[in-house]
């Protein structure tokens, strides 16, 4: 595993987007090309297929919606990567999908009751300082607005697994988002999974959480449903991985120096 990029980011959550789009904006540029956008040598990108433009309109719509300060995020994005919204928003249509890059992580607790997420290649450590909220040590991907996994500075630690397709629901807006909302206002396990239960946002996905008193909840979201479950067994990492211990308020990849909240 590369080592990979740390960034630090303070303010409205505009602000926030910025200072990761500026940070990460050649990866970011690199992954649109991957999803088929394409920019000429004056920095104007071409559309994507009509298909991609309507499933990223939708998520885009339900963000804004749903997610007010992570669209104000999406924006700073932009403006940082110098790419359009709408080439945001695609990708994290495809996360909707199944088809990004955040929807194949694998996490659970260990044997120290730590959280535990095998992660992607070319992924980022954030340390964000918002201006309402918990500050918050984050593992995410460079051209998502939201975590995928995190600690914040209350003890809570959470992470995004189990992510794949999901034609229905009414939200268009990807579930992985409402982690980051948890991050910034929960302290506790319990409440963080209880306003996830009340939340909307599509797709299928887990959310895993665990507190600084040692206590877990599993949610996991089907479209418009959602269902608890108890967390299962262990496990050990095989691969890249970064552990979230929620006493110390930290974030460790693979045994390097941690990220404190």
């Amino acid at each position: 595993m590369s080592e990979p990029t740390v960034i630090h980011g303070e303010g409205a959550p505009r602000d926030l987007g910025l200072d990761q789009g500026t940070a990460c904006g050649d990866a970011i540029r690199e992954r649109i090309q991957r999803a088929g956008g394409r920019g000429d040598w004056l920095g104007r990108w071409r559309p994507f297929a009509p298909r991609g433009l309507e499933r990223a309109e939708a998520t885009a719509r339900d963000v804004r919606r749903h997610f007010p300060h992570l669209d104000e995020r999406v924006i700073g994005l932009a403006a940082g990567a110098k790419v359009p919204e709408v080439a945001l928003h695609h990708l994290l249509a495809r996360e909707l999908a199944g088809e990004g890059e955040g929807a194949s992580l694998v996490a659970g607790f260990d044997d120290e009751g730590h959280l535990v997420v095998q992660t992607t290649d070319g992924g980022i450590l954030r340390r964000v300082q918002p201006d309402a909220g918990f500050v918050s040590a984050e593992w995410t991907l460079p051209w998502l607005p939201g975590a995928l996994a995190g600690v914040n500075r209350a003890g809570l630690a959470g992470a995004v697994v189990s992510a794949t397709a999901d034609e229905g629901g009414s939200c268009r807006a990807p579930a992985f988002l409402l982690l980051q909302n948890c991050l910034a206002q929960f302290e506790t396990a319990e409440n963080a999974a209880e306003w996830c239960d009340r939340r909307p946002a599509g797709g299928r996905a887990q959310i895993l959480f665990g507190d600084a008193n040692g206590d877990r909840a599993v949610v996991t979201i089907d479209g418009d449903k959602r269902f608890r479950s108890e967390p299962s067994g262990t496990v050990e990492a095989s691969g890249p991985s970064v552990v979230l211990d929620a006493r110390t308020h930290t974030i460790r990849p693979d045994g390097r120096s941690a990220l404190e909240a």
